[in-house]
């Protein structure tokens, strides 16, 4: 299962996403302090290639989404402003769902 405070996970399922999410909105996982909650306040999916470009959708704790669009995998190479809008636990799914199937377009569209 895919965790807000968990490593990375490669190709993620919609199952997995959908987790996260949840996570991320619904803060109630036992055991976990407001302070960690705080620290970890937003998960990320990045989807790319080795060569670039690179694409990252995050989502915080208080229901905002952004878009970022990389030239490269060390983030040294900006193609374009960050884009924030706010969003709810589905349509979070839904952003995360276009990217992980490489639906740029669709994303670059929602966040114009």
């Amino acid at each position: 299962m895919l965790r807000r405070y968990g490593a990375e996970l490669s190709s993620p399922s919609k199952a997995a996403l959908s987790d996260a999410v949840r996570e991320v909105f619904h803060e109630d996982l036992a055991g976990i302090t407001e302070g960690d909650y705080v620290e970890h306040g937003a998960a990320s999916l990045r989807y790319g290639f080795d060569e670039g470009p690179m694409y990252v959708i995050e989502i915080t704790r208080s229901g905002n989404a952004s878009f970022e669009q990389w030239a490269d995998q060390d983030y040294r190479h900006e193609l374009g402003p960050s884009v924030t809008r706010p969003v709810n636990e589905k349509k979070a799914l839904e952003l995360w769902l276009m990217l992980s199937k490489g639906e740029i377009e669709n994303i670059r569209a929602y966040f114009r």
